[in-house]
């Protein structure tokens, strides 16, 4: 008997402890739940101005709750098909509204909406995209905080710094274009990204901040392993809104262990900084006098500036300067990289445009070992009409985000709300055939000078527009000029690719997700009237 009631008690009293629990849980939920209901509302209720000046913008289908995130699952190759196709199905009525759950995103595409939109809105991400990874950089801060950091870096770009970046530049071209000797004439395919890639990130730190970082010498970083997966991730984040908050998406890293990887990526920007830190240690301990007003050691690379303004300003952090770091080395190879891929995987595919495009180069540079100089490049126009087709049909930043704060106006009377996001679609302007006639096809004609001149507004964006164009678009081209030049004079590119071959995937970058592979062949030349041809 006293056994059975024991037993009997244990049982009710288990059935109680879980009828408790399952209260417990219910009664979480339904708070969650009211107070997910509560924010909503009041930010409908903030935002009923934006709702009813929207209500004359064409819609884009949705779904209760989710909206139009539903058109944008996937993985990021079917994500940017979709995206693709949303720009090319609601051009003629851009601009269109889409809801990301509760909230407004104002989609354009035209070239002269974009011109307005940038000429007068700041930036700032959905949800913060990327902001894990690029920190408190340019690539994300606002308001004055960005005007600062961006007159503390625009010297960094001046015309006697860019001459100063010219030798790093040729001699890393040069000494990738020796790499890849043992691979040609060997029928060999091989990605030709991964050795661009390298070498980028050798010029680029180097020319930043002084850093020897010697990838292409010694094989393939950590940083440029988890760079793109930290970026990857990021952008994934828009499939599953569950992840929006910040702290669920630090438990998703912390769970999946790929917490990792931003410690990877942010690592490196930690070294530079503090090797360079040493170094100047040294050299004060060693001259008893202070490193920045020593001669010796006069701003030369962003780093320096960057270093400077934080050693006047105290509200300039330490980590303000790793983030401007980071941002610089990591959009400014990657981009790099991607346009020279494209560019020689381009060049591979159609072999009349790459001989014209090597005898152009041959007028100029008769010496194999010349180096490219500012002056020359201006006459490379057939190499820049390819580089420019190249940004046109693959736009290495094929969209951004931009948040205004106030109305603006578009040419045609429509009014963008303030406080409203704003999807700008650079890939699909690019892609319009009443500007680009072939825009489906990849040809340079599309910047021929006669086809410029035709063109009296701006309607190519390779590096955006605006207040906040991208500070580095022109080292960045002269970067992309002076490897072509080196490695197309050395060698003859050919592919088994076709167009159909490439499939684009994007996270904060476009890319090609098959890669970009070559076969590589060395120039046999021949001299006629003293004027070197290709055999």
């Amino acid at each position: 008997m006293a056994s059975s009631f024991i037993i009997n008690s244990i049982k009710n009293s288990s059935m109680n402890s879980n009828s408790l629990c399952w209260k417990i849980l219910a009664t979480i939920a339904l708070m969650v739940l009211c107070y997910a209901i509560l924010c909503m509302s009041m930010y409908k209720w903030r935002t009923r101005r934006i709702r009813r000046m929207l209500n004359s913008f064409y819609a884009i289908s949705g779904l209760p709750i989710i909206g139009s995130l539903y058109l944008v699952t996937g993985n990021l190759r079917e994500r940017f098909e979709k995206l693709f196709v949303l720009f090319k199905q609601y051009r003629d009525k851009a601009p269109v509204v889409a809801w990301v759950l509760h909230i407004p995103v104002v989609v354009i595409g035209k070239y002269d909406h974009i011109q307005t939109v940038l000429g007068k809105s700041h930036k700032r991400n959905l949800f913060g995209i990327w902001e894990m990874t690029f920190g408190d950089s340019m690539f994300s801060l606002q308001g004055e905080k960005w005007r600062k950091s961006r007159r503390i870096i625009t010297p960094a770009f001046s015309p006697t710094m860019m001459q100063q970046y010219l030798p790093v530049l040729n001699e890393h071209s040069k000494f990738l274009t020796r790499k890849l000797a043992s691979l040609s004439d060997t029928d060999e395919t091989f990605d030709i990204s991964h050795y661009v890639c390298s070498m980028n990130l050798d010029t680029i730190t180097k020319n930043m901040t002084g850093y020897e970082l010697g990838s292409l010498k010694n094989g393939i970083t950590e940083f440029q392993t988890a760079l793109p997966k930290t970026t990857q991730m990021e952008s994934m984040r828009l499939s599953f809104p569950l992840l929006f908050p910040d702290f669920m998406y630090k438990i998703y890293l912390l769970i999946s262990g790929n917490y990792k990887l931003y410690e990877t990526v942010h690592r490196l920007p930690r070294q530079i900084i503090q090797d360079k830190l040493s170094k100047e240690s040294a050299y004060k301990h060693e001259h008893h006098e202070n490193i920045h007003n020593s001669e010796a050691t006069s701003t030369k690379t962003l780093l320096d500036l960057l270093l400077k303004a934080h050693n006047a300003d105290n509200t300039f952090t330490k980590k303000h300067v790793q983030a401007e770091i980071l941002n610089m080395i990591a959009l400014g190879f990657e981009s790099t990289t991607l346009t020279v891929s494209f560019v020689l995987l381009m060049l591979a595919m159609y072999p009349e445009i790459q001989k014209k495009v090597y005898e152009e180069i041959r007028t100029i540079y008769k010496d194999d070992d010349e180096e490219v100089n500012i002056e020359d490049m201006k006459e490379l126009v057939y190499l820049e009409q390819c580089i420019n087709e190249t940004l046109r049909k693959f736009t290495v930043v094929p969209m951004t985000f931009r948040e205004h704060d106030e109305d603006i106006v578009l040419d045609d009377k429509k009014v963008i709300p303030a406080n409203c996001r704003v999807l700008v679609g650079f890939y699909g302007a690019h892609h319009d055939k009443r500007i680009f006639p072939n825009a489906d096809e990849w040809d340079p004609e599309h910047f021929a000078p006669d086809a410029i001149a035709s063109q009296n507004k701006q309607v190519f964006f390779p590096f955006g527009c605006g207040i906040r164009s991208c500070i580095g678009a022109k080292y960045a081209m002269m970067s992309i000029k002076i490897q072509l030049v080196h490695l197309l004079r050395s060698y003859r590119f050919t592919t088994d690719m076709k167009m159909q071959d490439i499939h684009l995937t994007v996270d904060v970058a476009l890319r090609n997700d098959s890669g970009y592979w070559l076969k590589l062949w060395s120039r046999k030349e021949i001299y006629e009237n003293g004027i070197k041809h290709e055999a």
